[in-house]
């Protein structure tokens, strides 16, 4: 007899579980009891907490459908509103919804109308842990703080500094200059916004006086100018020369102050710098007399 050539096969083997089924059957029994436990237990979790109530009463360890709980304001708030301050506990396990929108901080003493002055509620209300900011009409200067916050203590709201005024903004005389002058001289206090015209005295020399710096100035502030004084003195720059160009604008016999001159090169030159040179303060011309280079 010929033996058979196809290879044997082995019996299949069977995993077994790391379980014993019986405790597998146990596991579920259990987690299936817990959760319905959890889904028809007849107890409410603890009562709901809130920012403005708190609890009349203590708290009990268990709470049975149709237990109620009553709330009430907390120190620095009032009641305010019609919202209900109780819950229950309902059939199905849970807190009926409430809120504590029936209480609202309380407020500090009403600002008093200050003349000139804006007031900013930064959260739109005076209830306490909130500031007023404070703001001058155009032509007013604050005294006092620029905002308060209204604080709690106890049951007691006030504000943290005295309210503010707002002053009309005035101004003493600028500064007299000398070899100068200034309209309205004989004017002891300026309002806001006035202002002053400088101007220089003739010259009694060879050479005529330059205004130098800003001709007007306004009361911008509580005693304070827009700017410095001008100064009244000679500013001359020298007669502006280019070699292989010429001068075509600003002709004149002398150059003061502020005098403007334009060049151009001859035929064949082009102009290396600026084109245009002014006299400036300290009797230079900026920016510098440009030069004529040959070439395109």
């Amino acid at each position: 007899m010929t033996a058979s050539s196809a290879p044997s096969k082995e019996p299949s083997v069977r995993r077994e579980s790391p379980l014993p089924s019986r405790w597998r059957v146990l596991g579920t029994l259990l987690v299936t009891v817990g959760f319905l436990l959890f889904t028809f237990s007849d107890a409410c979790g603890p009562p709901p907490k809130f920012e403005a109530m708190e609890m009349v009463g203590k708290q009990k360890p268990s709470y049975s459908p149709g237990d109620q709980v009553n709330y009430k304001c907390k120190q620095g708030w009032e009641h305010a509103y019609t919202f209900t301050t109780t819950t229950y506990c309902e059939l199905n396990n849970s807190w009926l919804p409430i809120t504590d929108w029936a209480c609202e901080k309380l407020k500090c003493p009403k600002l008093p109308t200050i003349p000139h002055c804006r007031e900013h509620l930064v959260n739109g209300t005076i209830a306490w842990g909130h500031q007023v900011h404070f703001v001058c009409d155009e032509g007013y200067y604050l005294v006092g703080r620029k905002f308060i916050l209204c604080q709690l203590k106890g049951a007691r709201t006030f504000w943290s500094h005295a309210v503010p005024r707002c002053e009309k903004i005035l101004c003493s005389p600028p500064p007299k200059i000398k070899n100068g002058k200034y309209t309205f001289s004989d004017v002891d206090i300026f309002e806001y916004a006035e202002s002053v015209t400088y101007s220089c005295d003739p010259s009694h020399e060879e050479d005529e006086f330059s205004l130098v710096g800003e001709k007007s100035l306004y009361c911008v502030a509580n005693g304070v100018w827009s700017s410095s004084p001008p100064e009244c003195r000679v500013v001359k720059c020298l007669y502006p020369e280019l070699k292989n160009g010429r001068q075509i604008t600003g002709f004149r016999k002398k150059y003061y102050y502020q005098a403007t001159v334009m060049f151009e090169c001859n035929l064949g030159y082009h102009v290396r710098g600026s084109d245009t040179v002014v006299c400036n303060s300290n009797s230079t011309w900026e920016p510098p007399i440009p030069t004529c280079v040959k070439g395109v």
